[in-house]
């Protein structure tokens, strides 16, 4: 059973970035139940593939926030470049100083903390919940 469950509340209401929200949220799970089995080689290509997938999350979510005009698209990217670099550091440093529960609170915190506060702000600029011309 996965720790953290998608639901509604963490919708940003545009289906793409709300489905790649929840790629994460899955892959958040592996690096669990890699943690929960003490395999640090699955836990290192989980952190890989993660690594991968955000970097094209980030991409797609920050070229969206562009093309409507979100304000704080810079500051944004920069919360997301520095998700980035935490992770390289975890995956560098995972067999000499990493505890795998450190990366996995990082990651869980860290997105819950993303997509449930800094990606709300972002809402009135995309059209699907943007019903008032904002």
């Amino acid at each position: 059973m996965p720790l953290i469950q998608w639901d509604e509340t963490m919708a940003v209401g545009m289906e793409e970035l709300d489905e790649q929200h929840m790629e994460l949220i899955d892959l958040i799970n592996e690096v669990y139940e890699a943690i929960q089995r003490h395999d640090e080689p699955m836990m290192s290509r989980i952190l890989e593939k993660t690594r991968n997938y955000s970097d094209a999350h980030f991409e797609t979510e920050e070229a969206i926030l562009r093309s409507y005009g979100y304000p704080k698209t810079e500051e944004h990217g920069e919360q997301h470049r520095t998700f980035t670099a935490k992770l390289d550091e975890f995956k560098r440093n995972m067999h000499t100083t990493a505890n795998l529960s450190q990366v996995f609170i990082f990651l869980s915190r860290w997105l819950s903390n993303h997509i449930m506060n800094e990606d709300r702000e972002f809402i009135p600029w995309l059209p699907e919940t943007n019903d008032e011309g904002a």
